[in-house]
């Protein structure tokens, strides 16, 4: 393999899911993971068998929207598939596969285009050089068929032969960089890393959109240029170019372009903000594109693989187990095209651009085809191979499997602190151990006895002779972190975000859920719905009838404000019992001190707004707020306003 990457991600297959992480992938084998393909078939399922696309789509967009979605969700079937090691999904892989493959043409393209189609339209590139092939590659991975490899290789030499010089497109088709450079490091053709070279050299001329390297160079992020989504998945070419060229310039580009959406932009919960899918900047109630969260996540483990850092496992974790979490219906089979921190209502008419009703799939299904990858790609991040051994990146119950070794990883992670490794099989190796940002005195012990471990580059390293029994278990210290939310850009109001260890936690607005009719291009069978999501309030017009905390008229639960000054020390931890599916039963609780803030949103908005004054004013004295973790949410507020404390409590007419 050429490859300047520093760690591999093990092939598909290698990691696979145990404990709550099954429960959630089996879950989404019963719901949309399982299923798409089924709810829209000329959407999801055709497009590559018998090039067959919605008719209602417009003419010029049939084949590449379906090259788009067919192959994103083949994509995560694939992954979901290998990491349950599921025999029914790997059956309904191989037979599509199989299908996809009888289109095979002479001069090597393999797609949604037929012949009749203009091939050089931009989304081929981004549809079937990407999303296609990369579903290849992945059943490939999986189960070694030399067919689908030399299948996928002749199609993206036809790219190389018929894209050639300034035949690029500016605005997708970069992205067909992660699969030709992937194959690259496969193969060692020169053809294929010409390409990549010479596309990032095009788009630095012909950039419209700050997608070029030069624009990921520049310190600058710009809103209302870039789509949201669209901006991870240049993480990726631009990434996936240095893995396989080992151009510095281009890894330069990639992190550049992380550490400045990190200052302006990225969200606590891992997602990016956008305003009518361009990027927008932080905000409580500015909303995130499920497909960002996926593309974001998938970006990240690409910057893993090509620096080792330990940030970007970080960054991996922050959005799959937090808003990547919160944007899913918890039986699996529902999620939203959009989402935000603060979320009081998930309607048809509750979104700024595009829908945020509870749907198993969109007229246009980017978002519920990738929300299948989340989980899937986060077992892939949990252990990776470098030159020196084995590299345990992020973490979860997992059963992994590298050369002579099995480690069957056991833990409530990241709802306790503490993983248990215990060794199959025998062999002398290297094993290096992930210390996350947020963690201090993260502490190793083998087989009941605390070892002092090297500390290399954020990794805490051991490095023996292992055989079958051995166990290590890692500790990861926990604590509470309050910080301000940089949102200077979107009014300045700087709000609070409280974490504890990767999780971000949210005051859990009271739900109800309503069945309503949706706008599905085939009609859902029994068991589906689409849903719009109500906070479920606590007062009427018929009289001065509700009271709480002494208060009465309109004062809602989620109408409060905290301290600036809160310390961690002020906030309560509960770990909860340990029964129960995680993202629907808690597992660690927080409560902290709060205030009545009286006028803080609308009583009968039908947007969900920030509150216009910063700090809030509020009434009476604390009292104790239950806090959850953002996954466990759907309707939430997670930035706290900050009160202002006036010097004795304030009084108001509503008070008894």
């Amino acid at each position: 393999m050429k490859s300047y990457a520093k760690l591999h991600a093990l092939p598909l297959g290698s990691v696979q899911a145990e404990g709550w992480i099954k429960e959630q992938l089996t879950r989404n084998k019963n719901g949309m993971g399982g299923h798409l393909d089924e709810l829209e078939p000329t959407m999801i399922a055709t497009p590559y068998t018998t090039r067959e696309s919605c008719e209602v789509w417009k003419e010029s967009m049939r084949p590449g929207w379906g090259a788009e979605l067919s192959g994103n969700y083949w994509y995560g079937l694939i992954m979901l598939a290998y990491t349950l090691n599921d025999e029914e999904l790997k059956a309904k892989a191989t037979r599509w596969v199989d299908e996809m493959m009888k289109n095979l043409e002479e001069d090597g393209y393999l797609g949604s285009y037929k012949k009749t189609d203009d091939r050089m339209d931009d989304y081929n590139a981004w549809g079937v050089a990407n999303c296609g092939m990369k579903a290849l590659i992945a059943y490939w991975e999986a189960t070694g068929r030399q067919d689908v490899f030399d299948a996928v290789y002749g199609c993206m030499l036809w790219f190389c032969k018929n894209w050639a010089g300034n035949k690029k497109t500016r605005y997708a088709g970069i992205t067909s960089l992660e699969t030709m450079s992937r194959m690259y490091e496969l193969t060692g053709d020169q053809r294929l890393l010409d390409y990549c070279n010479e596309y990032i050299e095009f788009l630095d001329r012909n950039d419209l959109y700050d997608i070029s390297r030069r624009a990921y160079l520049s310190p600058t992020l710009t809103y209302s240029v870039e789509h949201s989504a669209g901006y991870a998945t240049k993480l990726w070419a631009y990434t996936g170019a240095y893995k396989a060229g080992g151009d510095r310039l281009n890894l330069k580009a990639a992190e550049n372009g992380v550490r400045k959406m990190e200052d302006k932009a990225l969200q606590k919960n891992g997602g990016i903000p956008n305003f009518a899918e361009y990027i927008a900047p932080r905000s409580g109630s500015v909303e995130t594109e499920y497909c960002a969260y996926s593309f974001w996540e998938a970006a990240m483990l690409h910057l893993m693989e090509a620096t080792g850092k330990v940030h970007y496992a970080d960054l991996m974790e922050q959005v799959a187990l937090n808003g990547a979490q919160g944007a899913r219906k918890k039986d699996e089979k529902a999620i939203p095209y959009m989402s935000s921190p603060n979320q009081l209502l998930a309607t048809s008419n509750s979104h700024y651009f595009c829908n945020q009703l509870y749907a198993p799939c969109y007229p246009t299904a980017c978002c519920p085809v990738v929300s299948v990858w989340v989980m899937p790609n986060y077992l892939r991040s949990m252990a990776m191979e470098g030159a020196d051994g084995l590299y345990l990146t992020t973490y979860g119950p997992a059963t992994i499997r590298w050369n002579d070794l099995t480690v069957k990883e056991e833990t409530m992670y990241p709802f306790r602190d503490t993983v248990t490794f215990r060794i199959e099989g025998a062999a002398h190796a290297k094993l290096h151990f992930r210390i996350p940002g947020w963690c201090k005195n993260a502490r190793l012990a083998v087989n009941g006895k605390p070892v002092a471990a090297a500390v290399e580059e954020g990794y805490l390293v051991l490095e023996r002779d292992w055989t079958s029994g051995d166990e290590i278990v890692l500790t990861l210290p926990m604590e509470v972190r309050i910080s301000q939310v940089d949102d200077r850009d979107a009014g300045g109001r700087f709000p609070l975000a409280i974490e504890y260890g990767p999780l971000l936690f949210s005051y859990h607005v009271p739900e109800e859920w309503i069945v309503t009719e949706g706008k599905p291009y085939t009609p859902v069978p029994e068991g589906w719905e689409w849903w719009a999501i109500k906070a479920v309030k606590p007062w009427d017009d018929r009289g001065d009838t509700y009271e709480q905390n002494g208060l009465r008229g309109h004062v809602a639960p989620w109408y409060f404000a905290a301290d600036s000054g809160m310390r961690p020390e002020d906030v309560t931890v509960e770990l909860c019992d340990e029964g129960g599916y995680v993202w629907e039963d808690p597992k660690i609780k927080l409560r902290i001190p709060v205030y009545r803030a009286l006028h803080a949103y609308a009583p009968y908005a039908s947007k969900t707004m920030e509150p216009f004054e910063a700090p809030l004013t509020v009434y009476g004295d604390p009292y104790e707020l239950e806090l959850v973790p953002y996954g466990c949410t759907n309707l939430r507020i997670t930035y706290i306003p900050r009160a202002k404390l006036p010097a004795e409590p304030m009084p108001d007419p509503r008070i008894k």
